[in-house]
């Protein structure tokens, strides 16, 4: 089989809806034969009925319901059923391009990389005059990824099925559903550390749809936690980093943040938009408070390695 397409889903029937609205127009060149592996992550609303209602005559649509929360859980679940020699990987929200299982799986089977970056652009009505890069970063708005630098963001990426023949999968204490992100940073590292080849596909293109909640100012200040929390573990289990004097950190920041939001009052908690400024202080103050409490743990990794150890990982 030459492509497998795995989307992770829970409770966003609504949005899936679309999303496999779209993938029913998604051309598949002659003579593949793909699959679409929709995995529901525990859902608790009606994300079944919708994959069985669904009408995609252009892809084979396998179900896999998986009970343990966590995208990650849900991915490896989804792995563990794909049969392609290209694994594609998107989210339940966005609108691919006609031509994108083309662009974004033909340059792993034709073995010219190991991984591919395809490009996430915000859809129109969601844009707002105050976005930084930063706030479309948060959003999973990629961009062209024309950087070699570039991470792999789980709404639009591929991956050879043989990079999991030296990477196991993704981490369960990463992403959506545990610490929040970090699961495809923590694989593009170890990709990069086994030498393997990660390829810009701007082509490749998914127009993101994330409800419109997420622009609220509580939802960039959970977001920014978030991200401080999944770096914590990232730096303390993976890269074996130490952050010295974290507490003092800690209280340094949040001086510094109570007198800033006195200075520069932000938006309303239920407002629209967050100060970038405030975004940064969360995420610092998180990722100190949180490497505090993984510091009580044994190490999940070697410095840098490409698996869990077994006898600590949880």
């Amino acid at each position: 089989m030459e492509c497998s397409v795995i989307i992770s889903t829970q409770n966003r029937a609504v949005s899936l809806k679309q999303t496999l609205h779209a993938f029913g127009e998604v051309k598949v060149p002659v003579g593949w034969d793909v699959e679409l592996i929709l995995v529901d992550n525990a859902s608790s609303d009606c994300t079944p009925e919708v994959v069985k209602s669904a009408l995609i005559q252009n892809f084979k649509v396998r179900y896999l319901y998986e009970g343990k929360a966590g995208k990650s859980n849900a991915l490896n679940a989804g792995l563990s059923m794909a049969q392609g020699e290209a694994l594609l990987f998107t989210d339940d929200d966005v609108v691919p391009a006609v031509d994108w299982l083309e662009k974004a799986a033909t340059p792993l089977l034709r073995r010219e990389c190991h991984g591919v970056m395809g490009q996430i652009q915000l859809a129109d009505e969601l844009l707002r005059p105050w976005m930084t890069e930063d706030h479309k970063w948060y959003l999973a708005v990629s961009g062209s990824p024309a950087a070699a630098t570039q991470e792999l963001v789980g709404a639009n990426m591929g991956l050879h099925r043989s990079v999991f023949q030296r990477i196991p999968g993704f981490d369960p204490e990463l992403g959506p559903g545990a610490s929040g992100f970090g699961e495809e940073t923590l694989l593009t590292w170890q990709m990069q550390e086994a030498g393997l080849r990660l390829k810009a596909v701007p082509d490749a293109l998914v127009i993101h749809h994330p409800d419109a909640s997420r622009l609220l100012r509580s939802q960039w200040l959970n977001g920014a936690a978030k991200r401080g929390c999944s770096l914590a573990y990232l730096l303390y289990h993976w890269r074996h980093a130490e952050l010295r004097l974290s507490w003092v950190r800690y209280n340094y920041l949040l001086a510094k943040l109570s007198l800033r939001r006195k200075l520069q009052a932000p938006p309303l908690t239920d407002g629209e938009g967050c100060p970038p400024w405030e975004m940064s202080y969360v995420a610092e103050m998180a990722l100190c408070r949180q490497f505090l409490a993984e510091r009580k743990r044994p190490r999940n990794y070697t410095l840098r390695g490409l698996q869990e150890n077994k006898s600590t990982a949880i």
